[in-house]
């Protein structure tokens, strides 16, 4: 690893699409690992699980793409892209964080997952309609916070954006955000930023 520079394992679309918004967004430079990265024998050395992404701090193992992008915003307030903690803005950071991951995220992974990743014995397909009427539900509170505001706290662009950005985009392209013009909208919008790391859309199975 070039010195003092942080490697991240991970590439487009997947979650280590976040990170790698963030640090154009602060303008950091990095080191990509991301040929052959599933193979790569350091990659369960920063994540013990063998998942992206994960990033190499010093030799140190951060992973979970929204703790790496709070982590880097952090390292760096003067970039206006996090609030400090213990202020209204921080829990609002965590409160969306939060609930992007556990009530929307989960519920499109699970598919995902079952169909395009786990071995045909272990597909629940019966659980897909389940999986999308479950997000959909949750949904309905970012739609309604994004009814009058660009962006989700304060109305200004930050890391939070970036974690529940890259949540409304896979959900848009699993075909969950059907009705919900607020938020794709959103992530219309936030694809117009030039930092922006979210891939064209296309739809997956």
């Amino acid at each position: 690893m070039t010195e003092n520079l942080m490697r991240l394992f991970g590439f487009s679309p997947t979650r280590a699409t976040r990170p790698m918004w963030t640090f154009a967004e602060l303008g950091i430079d990095y080191e990509p690992v991301t040929e052959g990265v599933f193979k790569h024998p350091e990659l369960k050395k920063y994540h013990p699980l063998g998942r992206l992404p994960a990033l190499d701090v010093g030799g140190k193992g951060l992973f979970e793409s929204a703790a790496i992008c709070t982590y880097l915003a952090d390292l760096h307030p003067e970039k206006g892209l996090i609030s400090p903690s213990g202020t209204w803005e921080r829990a609002l950071h965590d409160q969306w964080t939060s609930f992007v991951l556990t009530e929307m995220e989960a519920w499109g992974w699970s598919t995902f997952r079952s169909t395009n990743i786990v071995p045909d014995e272990e597909k629940i397909p019966e659980a897909y309609d389940f999986n999308r009427n479950a997000y959909r539900d949750s949904a309905v509170a970012l739609e309604m916070a994004l009814a009058d505001s660009q962006y989700l706290i304060n109305n200004t662009f930050s890391v939070a954006d970036i974690i529940v950005g890259w949540t409304c985009h896979f959900s848009q392209r699993l075909g969950y955000n059907t009705g919900f013009d607020n938020i794709n909208a959103y992530v219309a919008r936030l694809m117009e930023r030039p930092a922006c790391a979210l891939p064209v859309i296309e739809e997956i199975a």
